[in-house]
């Protein structure tokens, strides 16, 4: 895919997932996708970082090696008015208490469950950083990915096969196909499509079964 048009649908994607956030809310942004969505919520959505951030602001571009803040993608960021920045043990007391709103994170694998696997595949290892704490801690879970793989491979499955991050968790999947609401009971339903993108397209590039709701709405 072109890196442009990649950009641009994943821009779309955060668009969409920062649209459900109203004034006070207070959410958790991953690493990849999700910290683009910090790009289109309002200044009233309070955006909290896991290794001790509460009011991050917009993420400074390209290296700065002074900046005095990150996030916990390792991206230097601004503090909004009133931000405060603490250790990351009372960082996860809040996250562990669902103080948290939401968290955004990205997948290399989510199930038709709900199982989310982002910690770790062959060949990459990064780790699984504070992931096992968001997912249990924060009860809303929205996974922000591409549809498919470089390879042109689902993300979405029937059962992950990588190392699972937790069980059940996800709530939400948004990509620049579709947004599915997840069911540890039933499964995946489709609730929103992409203009121009027909449910049999979504069908083919879905490694799992799904059910279309009666209201199906565009995106």
């Amino acid at each position: 895919m072109d890196k442009q048009l990649q950009l641009e649908n994943r821009r779309f994607i955060a668009k969409k997932i920062a649209s459900w956030f109203r004034d006070g809310h207070v959410i958790n942004l991953g690493v990849g996708i999700p910290v683009l969505v910090a790009d289109y919520i309002t200044d009233n959505v309070v955006v909290q970082a896991e290794n001790g951030l509460l009011g991050c602001g917009e993420t400074i571009g390209g290296l700065e090696p002074e900046a005095p803040y990150f996030n916990a993608a390792g991206n230097s960021v601004s503090l909004v008015p009133g931000a405060s920045v603490f250790d990351s043990t009372v960082s996860f007391g809040m996250i562990r208490s669902g103080r948290i709103h939401a968290t955004v994170l990205g997948c290399f694998e989510v199930s038709q469950y709900g199982d989310l696997a982002n910690m770790a595949r062959p060949g990459s290892y990064p780790g699984m950083g504070g992931a096992m704490d968001l997912v249990s801690g924060i009860r809303n879970v929205i996974i922000a990915t591409d549809h498919c793989t470089k390879d042109g491979r689902p993300k979405i499955l029937e059962r992950c096969t990588l190392p699972l991050t937790g069980v059940g968790v996800v709530k939400t999947i948004v990509t620049e196909l579709a947004v599915f609401t997840v069911s540890r009971e039933t499964g995946l339903t489709l609730v929103e499509h992409r203009a121009g993108v027909s449910v049999d397209e979504i069908r083919e590039k879905t490694g799992a079964p799904f059910r279309v709701a009666d209201d199906l709405k565009e995106m």
